[in-house]
């Protein structure tokens, strides 16, 4: 019983960590969007990204599908 005691402990623990780690992640990704957003404003570039996946949701994903290839590229190439 104390090894099934563990490895529940062990996997609660993995999974709160997964989870935090995902909860970081998208308030990092949201205060990024939030932060270009401003600089945007700022600098007279009134673009918002939001809109644009809406109005063109099909260039949305070609563009996200390429960013994507060309990271994993240079990440490939990197390793």
């Amino acid at each position: 019983m104390a090894f099934e005691d563990i490895a529940n402990s062990v996997m609660h623990e993995a999974k709160n960590q997964g989870r935090q780690a995902a909860e970081n992640d998208t308030k990092a990704a949201k205060d990024g969007y939030e932060a270009v957003q401003q600089y945007l404003k700022k600098n007279g570039l009134d673009f918002d990204l939001g809109d644009f996946v809406r109005r063109e949701p099909w260039i949305a994903v070609a563009g996200a599908f390429a960013i994507g290839y060309v990271v994993a590229q240079v990440v490939r190439r990197g390793s």
